[in-house]
């Protein structure tokens, strides 16, 4: 009869496979094993309150995160974005989008996604940018995930508009750390050395910080 542990390890094996194969249909810029791991923070991750995520593209990310929360049967994810693309991916930039080209929003990508996936009634989606939404938000964050604008001047804005609300030790996630410049600065020089937050996971980019305070 096998173990515990083994039946553990194989069961987390099979459900990344089985997850990634649903997952790598949808378009966007994450990588698998940073999915599984915002899949498994919203199912498990500490504290009670909120999964918000600024910056929602085209579902793939809150995909991951409703995943993960639904299993659990959590708290639903809001997704805020005005879903007209960052900068990189307007027309004729560094990574142009298609449906932000041909119709100037992926709004409708997104909802088509997430209901792809069976996760849209734990999808509550928010179509403001990210300062308007904080303005009327009200309620803990236990997992806050940012991954929108990646310069360092939207980056420090999110941040400082959103982080007040996650609960002490709650999870604070940062994309494309030493990636993208913008971002990576932003972090380097007003996170990293942050007392009130501790860095507890990076992979491959995205940074996972525990609120202390």
């Amino acid at each position: 009869m096998l173990s515990d542990p083994i039946m553990y390890r194989l069961h987390t094996v099979f459900e990344y496979y089985e997850t990634e194969v649903a997952m790598s249909k949808l378009e966007g810029f994450l990588y698998e094993m940073q999915g599984f791991t915002l899949m498994v923070l919203a199912e498990q991750g500490p504290g009670a309150g909120a999964i918000v995520e600024i910056g929602s593209f085209k579902g793939k990310s809150t995909g991951w995160l409703a995943k993960g929360t639904k299993k659990a049967s959590r708290e639903k994810v809001f997704a805020v974005d005005a879903f007209t693309g960052s900068p990189e991916h307007q027309p004729g930039m560094g990574c142009e989008d298609h449906d932000i080209v041909r119709i100037g929003t992926t709004l409708e990508a997104f909802k088509r996604n997430i209901a792809a996936i069976g996760v849209d009634d734990y999808v509550e989606t928010i179509v403001a940018k990210s300062e308007d939404a904080a303005a009327t938000w009200q309620g803990p964050i236990r997992l806050l995930f940012i991954d929108a604008d990646h310069s360092y001047e939207a980056s420090k804005l999110d941040f400082d508009l959103w982080t007040p609300h996650v609960v002490r030790g709650g999870l604070v996630c940062l994309h494309d750390i030493g990636h993208w410049d913008g971002v990576t600065e932003f972090y380097d020089r007003e996170v990293k050395t942050n007392p009130a937050y501790r860095e507890v996971l990076n992979v491959m980019g995205l940074v996972v910080l525990e609120k202390l305070s």
